[in-house]
């Protein structure tokens, strides 16, 4: 069965969203140059992925979000799905004109409730949410932007540091290709996963024609800052995912015991945003 798409447009940019397919963002075009900034999996139809599923086989693209967790983790409640329960299920678009929508999800299995809103503004496409966590245990929310990696990247930001996040994952870090992570290039066969200790809220992606990306997002928040990337290193990927994150580790074990991670019962309103030129 084909999933509906709907669509947000001005003169400058334009969105497309999937309120079936964890209402993700599955296009965000600049008019003015005609550049994609959303990476889809072009091997993978556009479809509704069984519950349950393993993520990266069935990753067919798109900017989404992670809670509540990455890995699969136990919960008072039950277990976690691969990569959490929302990508997989569908939102109910509340309402939509040309400039903006609302969408909430309310059917999860851990009992927490979702409200996103997207808008566009000239240039600018603008992500918020409302959460309302009732459990009692350690959660993470992620965000998960995908980027079409076409040639080049030039990724911009201020850090004071970068470690792996898997030891035993990746080829860039801690090698002669080191510098490389932030200057990804199609088809290197070079891959990665990263913590990235950043000074400032602010990423600017720029890539080969000069196109230019200006992420924006909530520190409070959103504490710490993850990149996930692959030259074709990994299943064939060109990508690089920009993680903004309440938590500092991928298993929330680990990131409680560092003291880098949140937990409900919480409720809680954020938001990020994209500026394209």
């Amino acid at each position: 069965m084909t999933v509906k798409k709907f669509n947000l447009k001005n003169d400058e940019i334009e969105v497309e969203f999937i309120p079936e397919l964890g209402g993700r963002i599955s296009s965000l075009i600049n008019k003015k140059t005609g550049k994609e900034w959303v990476w889809k999996d072009q091997r993978l139809s556009t479809k509704k992925v069984v519950e349950g599923q393993n993520y990266d086989d069935n990753w067919q693209g798109g900017w989404e979000e992670l809670f509540p967790n990455d890995a699969v983790e136990k919960f008072s409640w039950g277990s976690g799905f691969d990569h959490g329960e929302l990508w997989f299920k569908s939102w109910e678009l509340l309402n939509l004109s040309k400039d903006n929508a609302t969408l909430q999800i309310k059917n999860l299995e851990s009992g927490a409730s979702i409200i996103k809103s997207f808008s566009i503004e000239n240039n600018k496409f603008i992500s918020q949410y409302e959460g309302d966590v009732k459990f009692k245990d350690y959660f993470l929310f992620k965000l998960h932007i995908a980027i079409p990696l076409t040639e080049r990247l030039n990724i911009k930001l201020h850090q004071k540091n970068m470690v792996k996040v898997v030891q035993n994952f990746g080829n860039i870090l801690n090698t002669k290709d080191h510098e490389k992570f932030l200057n990804p290039e199609r088809n290197s066969g070079l891959y990665d996963f990263a913590y990235l200790d950043l000074t400032d809220d602010e990423i600017v992606l720029l890539d080969e024609e000069k196109n230019q990306l200006k992420l924006t997002y909530d520190t409070d928040f959103f504490k710490y800052f993850w990149i996930f990337q692959s030259q074709g290193g990994w299943m064939d990927r060109n990508v690089v995912v920009l993680e903004p994150c309440t938590n500092g580790r991928k298993l929330i074990s680990e990131a409680v015991d560092e003291e880098m991670s949140i937990k409900g019962p919480l409720e809680f309103n954020t938001k990020f945003s994209v500026e394209l030129s």
